[in-house]
């Protein structure tokens, strides 16, 4: 007579090697998706080439996507393409992504990295409001109230996030030809803007050189959403003494990487 011998699972764990190849297939199906997301239409042999995986293995995996809206197939030409149940499931990020909250670590980086004061900002209505900020340690140092208000025109986000707009939207925020004066550096005319916007289209990144508050100068970059539209603008504050002209240069490139960046992590390209 032999003893039974009775074992207990643990919870929530499967025995060491359990399911191994269920996540080794989850995890190519994924890279299927990938690699139809990038083209327009593949052939199951493109496919398979791409994934760098067995022809019949890939046959497989996708009719199993298929079935569940992922993945389409195309009798006329043979081509597999994404699906739209993969559009359902990755429009669900768009409900819930919050800019401050995916740009809180990106703009803590950067404001540590060049030890000034770096905002994120929204433009709200006429104006452009500060939604997200990380301080500088600097005894002297640029400070805008989170939620306060900044002209357009006057700023170093607002005019990154014009720079960045199709014209027709440009013309429809700028309103009338005369803005409003600041400081004697402000652009008070919407031709003396545009040609401003122009330049800073092609640099990258914007300067506000004292147009809203004398003694401080601001370099900005504008973050796109998906269709490539501007949802708002990072951007470095400093005191005038401390962003002199030779510095500018190494500023501007830096808050736009940060703009590029917080992009790819918002929009997914």
């Amino acid at each position: 007579m032999t003893d039974a011998v009775s074992t207990t699972r643990r919870r929530g764990r499967p025995p060491t090697g359990e399911a191994g190849g269920e996540v080794q297939s989850l995890d190519r199906a994924i890279a299927l998706l990938e690699v139809l997301a990038l083209s327009d239409g593949l052939s199951l042999s493109e496919v398979a080439r791409a994934a760098e995986l067995p022809t019949s293995t890939v046959h497989r995996l996708l009719t199993t996507l298929e079935r569940r809206g992922l993945v389409g197939h195309d009798a006329a030409t043979g081509h597999w393409v994404v699906g739209v149940g993969l559009f359902r499931i990755g429009s669900a990020y768009l409900r819930i992504r919050k800019l401050p909250e995916i740009g809180r670590v990106l703009l803590r980086e950067l404001s540590h990295g060049v030890n000034e004061t770096v905002n994120l900002s929204l433009i709200d209505g006429e104006h452009l409001v500060c939604v997200a900020q990380v301080e500088s340690h600097a005894a002297v140092r640029a400070f805008f109230r989170i939620g306060g208000f900044l002209p357009i025109h006057a700023s170093g986000g607002g005019k990154a996030i014009l720079a960045a707009m199709n014209p027709e939207a440009r013309r429809a925020w700028l309103g009338g030809d005369q803005l409003p004066r600041y400081t004697e550096h402000t652009h008070v005319s919407r031709r003396a803007l545009q040609a401003d916007l122009a330049i800073i289209a092609e640099r990258g990144f914007s300067i506000d050189d004292e147009e809203h508050t004398p003694g401080m100068r601001c370099v900005a970059a504008a973050v796109l959403d998906e269709w490539r539209e501007p949802v708002g603008a990072i951007s470095i504050s400093a005191p005038t003494v401390r962003m002199p002209p030779e510095r500018i240069a190494d500023l501007g490139g830096q808050v736009k990487e940060a703009a590029r960046r917080l992009t790819a992590r918002y929009s997914g390209s």
